[in-house]
């Protein structure tokens, strides 16, 4: 008899007749293929030899978030809940609640899926994970105090669940909690220079106790001192659940760090040397989500160095680095229609692929480009004058231009008589092309000069007559990183604009004149429709 599917069930699609837009929330389902990296990921946390750093890089928007928190719904995550005065600890996103206990890899359907071996699954039964936010603690001075109290805090809420299911030995857990209360005075003191304690209190007590005293780091050897009491108390923590000796030489913390990228160059540098010299315990693994060619730019800011040697810091402080691979053309396609076909827009299939190919496959341009369209859809009326397949794709070409081209649709919108000119521009139309078409206000030196910023626009897709080395020129005092970097920029936008540019050539022609009600939003009776004669 054949094994139901392991996969855990997608998120429900809107419902039909239900408009929808896209949050920019990190997701656990797999409708870009990311899933599959997330799982990959949790499975070689289990494998690795502690210490071990992973890196998870990509750029803005990527899907870093969503691999890190499928990993650690995976690996059996506790959803995060921030405690409130006068009320119950609020968990975070309650619609995501279900999802994330089928992840976990402990239900029959997903051990099925991730086809992991008996040794694994007793280490992932031993396993404990961390979640932690370091730009949310942008205030502070060090964020080695707030990453031990989020670990405390954390295994504070597991402990309670465990107790109330009889699993956890309540001496053991007690234990481990003052553990964790004493590494994180100890860091206090170790950071400030005297004897403070600030794990029972908030984080206002913390900030508080750091700007109280003059920032003083004592002799390595109470650095190595801080570190063995770090390992003594993850160790209990490890052990509060299964004491057993053989368990635990398995037994790891796994502390997930996400949006690295987003701090303040003095966070990144002081968190990153945090991990390296105090917490390198050989009970833990630390997965972080980063740019990091935006981190290697920030330790640039910081050090004032060449870009090289912080290229080496980062490869020393990890072992490996995961990319973050582009979502499958076919899926961002598919997410596309969904979300056209909601709206109601007709030849939404075509309007789907020319999206597809005019964007960079990144999933939160694509939403926030796809969000955008459908707000101008209904704008612009265009359910009762965009009847056809031609206008149809017209209608994501000139907003893509909205969005992408600002500045060429600023001169549209102020002449929307010269798009002939920008088509003679795209299709190297000869000047006959164009001759009798009048642009109100506009004689024949500021038409020149009208081509001329079109030139300017797309010169990057156009035919050049530049000299062979100009090229070499631009790039001449510029490292080969940056000059590499700059280049997959270029190679990004002309993709786009080369596709743009075809599109031009097939929907526009030397006649075509700019349809107003791509500038101007639909006019609608204010009269009841009751007293309309």
């Amino acid at each position: 008899m054949a094994k139901p599917q392991s996969q855990p069930s997608p998120q429900p699609k809107p419902q039909q007749g239900l408009k929808h837009y896209q949050n920019d929330q990190w997701t656990l389902n797999d409708n870009l293929g990311l899933g599959r990296v997330g799982d990959q990921l949790a499975r070689m946390i289990l494998e690795v030899t502690p210490p071990f750093t992973i890196g998870i890089t990509g750029k803005w928007g990527s899907g870093k978030t969503s691999i890190l928190r499928r990993s650690y719904a995976t690996l059996g995550g506790l959803l995060l809940q921030q405690p409130l005065a006068f009320s119950k600890a609020r968990k975070e996103s309650t619609d995501k609640n279900n999802l994330h206990k089928e992840l976990h890899w402990d239900k029959p359907l997903r051990q099925d899926a991730l086809a992991w071996s008996s040794s694994l699954y007793k280490v992932a039964k031993n396993t404990r994970c961390v979640w932690f936010s370091p730009w949310q603690y942008q205030n502070e001075d060090n964020p080695l105090i707030p990453l031990l109290l989020e670990i405390q805090n954390q295994f504070s809420t597991w402990a309670k669940l465990k107790q109330t299911g009889s699993n956890i030995n309540r001496r053991g857990g007690l234990a481990a909690m003052a553990l964790l209360e004493r590494v994180t005075d100890a860091a206090a003191t170790l950071m400030l220079g005297k004897n403070i304690k600030v794990a029972s209190g908030t984080t206002q007590d913390v900030r508080k106790a750091w700007h109280d005293a003059e920032p003083n780091l004592l002799e390595a050897s109470d650095g190595q001192r801080f570190h063995l009491l770090f390992e003594d108390a993850i160790d209990a923590v490890l052990a509060a659940e299964n004491p057993d000796a053989q368990v635990q030489n398995k037994a790891r913390l796994v502390i997930f760090i996400d949006d690295l990228d987003r701090c303040e160059e003095s966070v990144i540098v002081r968190l990153l040397e945090v991990i390296k010299l105090y917490l390198n315990s050989n009970r833990c693994v630390f997965v972080l989500g980063l740019d990091d060619t935006a981190v290697v730019d920030a330790l640039g800011r910081y050090w004032q160095r060449p870009e090289d040697l912080n290229r080496e810091y980062l490869e020393k402080l990890f072992q490996t680095r995961i990319p973050v691979p582009l979502p499958r053309p076919e899926k961002v396609t598919q997410g596309i229609l969904d979300q056209l076909t909601s709206h109601e827009i007709e030849h939404a299939e075509v309007m789907a692929k020319d999206i597809e190919l005019l964007l960079e496959p990144n999933p939160r341009k694509v939403k926030n480009f796809v969000n955008g369209l459908c707000v101008a859809w209904a704008v612009s009326g265009a359910k009762g004058w965009v009847n056809n397949k031609e206008e149809t794709r017209r209608f994501v070409m000139f907003h893509y231009m909205q969005q992408y081209h600002r500045a060429v649709w600023r001169l549209l919108e102020r002449q929307p008589d010269a798009l002939p000119f920008l088509w003679a521009v795209v299709t190297y139309a000869e000047p006959s092309a164009i001759e009798g078409i009048d642009v109100s206000g506009l004689d024949g030196e500021e038409q020149g000069l009208l081509m001329e910023m079109f030139r300017r626009a797309f010169s990057h897709v156009l035919k050049s007559k530049a000299k062979p080395d100009q090229d070499e020129e631009k790039h001449g005092s510029e490292d080969l990183d940056t000059a590499v970097k700059h280049f997959i920029q270029r190679q990004d936008r002309k993709r786009s604009d080369e596709y743009l540019c075809g599109l031009i050539k097939k929907l526009i022609s030397a006649d075509y004149r700019l349809d107003e009600r791509y500038l101007y939003a639909e006019a609608e009776s204010t009269t009841p429709p009751a007293q309309q004669e």
